[in-house]
């Protein structure tokens, strides 16, 4: 039986929002029938205080840290936080903690997840969640031995993944400054069958930039790792990457230190690079979060991923997009929502998704508490599934 779902302002990403909008759906599958402005409510139309938007995109998690939620409650810099947490020792993985991740998220929201995973511990988790996980098997390493233990995990979380009906899995790097050219040539040769996506933290510690500048800075001084691999270039990190990067689409993550000349690069020889953000992180982190505005200036896509709860304290979406609104109030709330829905969808090659229109199946989320009268998100905005 058709149902009406309407509120004060529905965003599609398909035009400007509509005021008093209304969304007409089979019940059955949830299908979109038709979007429109409600002229008048019937016994089978539902009004909701807040905003209607489509199904949320998290674009950058690590699920399987979630059991390391409060380990470390201040740090400098992302090094330090490193540091920190290698100095905790090994906390046994929590499945309890994925799970619980995972339901909150979904109650939230959250239709779609690109996730990091360097084991399959979330495989049983993920085989079981009504969310489509996007698995990026996060390689890391300096050296030749490290290379081919690299290969060997990555074929177990592969078979284990597999075994449990994950289809969409990818390897992918961790970072610049821990991954040497030895190691994105075997990545590259895992995946050379698959194509579609790529993710790598990039330029989240101005120290990854200057390592590859001149061999200094916080990594070199800290990091317990043989970095002779890493060459020299007298660049900064992305573009002394960037040509391993052949893959239709690039999930660039974090982007707290990447300059103008950075992001020229990336849109002059990157195919596809999509800049994700993760606003709460970074400011636990780093203090700061990237050039948001400057890259939708240079016409380059953003989205947003919530990080992981060993650093933060929720993966909650539109918390994210609280902060960086606050942060950077110049930017609408129309764009934030695109950041959370559409663009994620679009970095991550799923169809059908970031959207409200007929015949598409994207979800339904309720954000309520809304500032109407600025169009801004509060304090007390939260989020919950209506589809």
């Amino acid at each position: 039986m058709p149902h009406t779902l309407s509120a004060h302002y529905v965003f599609t990403n398909t035009g400007a929002p509509i005021k008093n909008g209304a969304v007409t759906i089979d019940d059955a599958d949830g299908k979109v029938l038709s979007v429109s402005t409600l002229d008048a409510e019937t016994a089978n139309t539902t009004f909701y205080n807040g905003i209607i938007v489509p199904g949320l995109v998290n674009a950058h998690c690590h699920l399987e840290l979630s059991h390391l939620r409060g380990r470390v409650t201040d740090a400098d810099s992302l090094v330090d936080f490193v540091c920190k947490m290698s100095k905790l020792g090994a906390t046994p993985y929590q499945e309890s903690a994925a799970k619980d991740a995972d339901d909150m998220m979904f109650r939230e929201g959250v239709v779609a997840v690109g996730d990091i995973c360097n084991t399959a511990n979330t495989a049983n988790v993920k085989q079981n969640s009504k969310i489509r996980y996007t698995n990026f098997v996060e390689l890391l390493g300096t050296t030749h031995q490290r290379c081919n233990a690299d290969i060997e995990q990555y074929n177990n979380v592969y078979q284990k993944f597999s075994e449990c009906g994950l289809s969409d899995i990818c390897a992918v790097a961790h970072a610049p400054y821990s991954v040497c050219p030895e190691l994105f040539g075997v990545i590259n040769e895992i995946n050379k069958d698959n194509r579609r996506v790529f993710s790598i933290h990039n330029q989240e510690t101005q120290a990854e930039n200057t390592l590859y500048i001149n061999h200094s800075g916080e990594i070199v001084e800290r990091f317990p790792m043989d970095l002779s691999s890493i060459p020299v270039t007298g660049k900064t990190s992305l573009q002394s990457v960037g040509e391993y990067f052949s893959y239709d689409n690039i999930l660039l993550v974090h982007n707290i230190y990447s300059s103008a000349e950075d992001l020229d690069y990336a849109k002059g020889a990157i195919k596809n690079p999509y800049f994700v953000i993760c606003p709460k992180s970074n400011l636990f982190l780093e203090k700061k979060i990237g050039d948001v505005p400057m890259m939708m200036q240079k016409g380059l896509t953003v989205c947003l991923g919530t990080d992981s709860l060993s650093s933060n304290d929720r993966l909650s979406m539109v918390d994210e997009m609280y902060a960086l609104q606050n942060y950077y109030p110049e930017i609408g709330l129309e764009d934030i929502i695109k950041f959370a829905t559409i663009n994620g969808a679009k970095a991550l090659g799923l169809d059908g998704c970031g959207v409200i229109a007929p015949g598409k199946n994207a979800g339904l989320v309720l954000i309520e508490n809304i500032d109407f009268e600025n169009m801004r998100l509060t304090s007390r905005s939260r989020s919950r599934r209506l589809v």
